[in-house]
C-alpha cells in the first residue's frame, strides 16, 4: 500500500480507486445519486481549509477532485438542475480536522459526529438518513488507505 499524504490530489484519487473497490460499498449505495464536498476547517496540524468534491453515483465513485480556495462550490436546492458551472452538489459535509481525522481512523462516526454538532451537513438530511450504511461504508473505503496525517 503506498502512503498517501492527507489533503493531496494522490489522497483523493486513492481514496476514489479504495471506493470502486469496496463491494458493500456499491451495495449499500446502489441507487444513490447525488455528489458531496468533503470540507475540512483548520484545527490541529491544520492552518487552513481544505476541500474535496467526490462524486458519487450508484454506488460507484465518479470522481474525486481536491479543490483549491478559488474553486467555486454551490449547494444545490432540492430539484434544482446543476448549471455546469464550478462544482455543483447536493451535500456538503463540514467539520474540523482533528474531526475528520478521528472518521477517518474509525474512531469517530460521520452520523454521530454530525448529529452531536461536532460536523454540519447541508443537503437533505432526511434522505442521508436512508443511506447510513452507505456512509459507513465511506468511512471504511478510507481506512484502506495508508495516510499520511499533517
Amino acid at each position: 500500500m503506498v502512503k498517501v499524504k492527507y489533503g493531496t490530489q494522490e489522497f483523493a484519487d486513492a481514496y476514489r480507486d479504495a471506493l470502486n473497490k469496496n463491494e458493500n460499498y456499491r451495495d449499500a449505495a446502489a441507487d444513490w445519486e447525488g455528489d458531496f464536498v468533503w470540507v475540512a476547517t483548520p484545527s490541529g496540524n491544520l492552518d487552513h481549509e481544505q476541500r474535496m468534491w467526490i462524486g458519487l453515483y450508484h454506488g460507484e465513485c465518479t470522481g474525486c477532485k481536491k479543490l483549491n480556495p478559488d474553486d467555486k462550490v454551490k449547494l444545490l436546492q432540492p430539484g434544482e438542475k446543476p448549471s455546469g458551472e464550478g462544482y455543483e452538489v447536493e451535500y456538503i459535509y463540514t467539520t474540523d480536522y482533528v474531526i475528520w481525522k478521528k472518521i477517518t481512523l474509525g474512531e469517530a462516526d460521520s452520523i454521530r459526529m454530525m448529529l452531536s454538532g461536532k460536523a454540519k451537513l447541508e443537503g437533505d438530511m432526511a434522505k442521508v438518513m436512508k443511506y447510513t450504511r452507505a456512509a459507513a461504508e465511506l468511512t471504511v473505503a478510507a481506512q484502506q488507505l495508508d495516510i499520511e496525517w499533517l
